[in-house]
């Protein structure tokens, strides 16, 4: 995992992981999506906010740091 408190560069990092994900989405072949809202600058390095469209329901919010979000769903996003 990458110590973003070391990081003199963190906000530079922040931005290019923004420009990178930010309103980006990934719609699976049942239908269900995942949109990039935000990547955030926070105390412990960057985060990202994302919505998750699951059937006809209302779009859940979700948080995570950009290190688990990239574990989880980087696949998608980063080619």
């Amino acid at each position: 995992m990458y110590n973003y408190e070391d990081d003199e560069d963190v906000e530079k990092t922040t931005a290019e992981w923004s420009e990178k994900l930010t309103g980006k989405s990934f719609t699976f072949e049942d239908g269900d999506n995942i949109e990039v809202i935000q990547v955030k600058r926070r105390e412990k390095g960057p985060w990202v906010t994302f919505h998750i469209k699951q059937g006809p329901g209302i779009p859940r919010k979700l948080v995570l740091g950009l290190d688990e979000f990239l574990k989880s769903y980087g696949h998608l996003f980063v080619k």
